[in-house]
């Protein structure tokens, strides 16, 4: 017996002295910038020892010592075709699989450690993700964006990790994947809470979407909580929208007001709250508004076109007033609310009609003029009905 484990253990030194050997004959061509060669001395060694950390974290430094090979090539002549155009994703499942086998293996004099070869392949996965994104391939956007989150995650590089995230949420959206993207926008934010505002709003807008008015609440509570002021402009305007939503009118008043003495003469502040006011039929408030704002800047569009919005909101209130006696049959109700709405109709068409002199490519100014017009029995433009007839045709 005594015999037979000696046997078992010189056979367990001479596996391990094996391997020893051949890896140190791999890290001298590595050393030596023959990477080519390693891969092949790297065979032998892989075969023999299937199961060894020390072999996997070097078959991952031959794979990456073969990308930055193509890399080089790759800039001195564009026209050059990588002889191993899957060598990143193959070191980067070796650095993995190195880890699985031991968590604490280390490396070679000179190579990389698992932890640093992952942190190490995800800038070009990141990079690669942005490529497949810009030409529109979707699929591959994810897997690479995946492959780099969970690489800048492991090596704790958060606001990384958190980018990557939110890249790989949008590539999801591109895909009409919404629980992924739901899921990935959540996991960018776990990974750096203050990084991104974009994650808070664009999660905002899915919970909307869904009618799940708890979560809007709750994710605008935590993202205005992580997000610095500075930088919650989005955020704001979502909030606007969430107490438009819910029928907050006080809170969307105070909120206003409080924007509006932070930011003095901010446009966009000005424009998002006299729409979400005109909205809420706060008329008077929405003109106060925009009024001060137009005695600045009269020529410019977008208060001239909100301008027109107050009233036209204004408009459809009465719309909906005649309609109802209309249903009732009190004609003489009806006949006095006609009267009352035809100023209220023509300064809605006389401020839309003075934004299209000033930009006559916008598309809800265009159609809304084009409806007072008919309501008021102007004769419409060539020009605006074209546009007009344009929008349909896209839809």
């Amino acid at each position: 017996m005594k015999k037979l484990m000696l046997v078992i253990v010189g056979l367990l030194v001479g596996a391990t002295a094996f391997s020893q050997s051949c890896l140190d004959d791999v890290w001298m061509c590595l050393r030596q910038n023959q990477a080519p060669k390693a891969k092949k001395l790297l065979e032998s060694c892989m075969a023999a020892n299937p199961d060894n950390a020390q072999v996997w974290l070097m078959k991952a430094n031959v794979y990456v010592n073969l990308y930055n090979m193509d890399q080089k090539k790759m800039n001195a002549d564009p026209s050059y075709t990588p002889r191993y155009p899957d060598a990143l994703l193959t070191a980067n499942e070796a650095f993995i699989k190195a880890l699985e086998l031991d968590p604490k293996v280390e490396p070679k004099t000179g190579m990389l450690g698992a932890i640093a070869g992952q942190k190490l392949c995800a800038e070009p996965f990141y990079n690669m993700g942005v490529q497949a994104e810009e030409k529109s391939d979707y699929q591959n956007a994810v897997k690479y964006f995946t492959l780099a989150a969970k690489n800048y995650e492991l090596a704790k590089v958060n606001n990384n990790a958190a980018a990557a995230y939110l890249q790989l949420a949008l590539a999801y959206g591109k895909l009409g994947d919404q629980a992924n993207y739901k899921n990935m926008l959540l996991k960018s934010i776990a990974c750096a809470p203050a990084a991104y505002p974009a994650c808070y709003t664009e999660l905002y807008y899915i919970y909307q979407s869904e009618n799940d008015t708890a979560n809007c609440g709750k994710i605008l509570e935590k993202g205005l909580a992580a997000i610095p002021a500075e930088k919650q402009g989005d955020l704001v305007e979502a909030q606007m929208n969430y107490y438009s939503m819910t029928n907050q009118k006080d809170k969307l008043l105070a909120l206003c007001d409080k924007m509006l003495a932070e930011n003095p003469g901010d446009l966009t502040t000005i424009e998002n709250c006299s729409n979400y006011l005109s909205n809420f039929k706060v008329y008077d408030r929405a003109e106060e508004i925009l009024t001060a704002a137009l005695a600045n800047n009269p020529n410019e569009f977008k208060l001239n076109s909100q301008m027109a919005y107050r009233y036209f909101m204004e408009v459809v209130d009465y719309e909906d007033r005649i309609e109802a006696a209309k249903n009732a049959k009190q004609w003489s109700e009806m006949s006095a609310i006609r009267e009352a709405e035809k100023p209220v109709l023509q300064k809605a068409h006389d401020w839309s009609d003075k934004a299209y002199q000033i930009n006559p490519d916008d598309r809800q100014n265009n159609i809304m003029l084009q409806q007072l017009k008919v309501k008021l029995l102007i004769p419409v433009p060539d020009e605006l009905k074209a546009k007009v007839d344009s929008y349909r045709h896209k839809e």
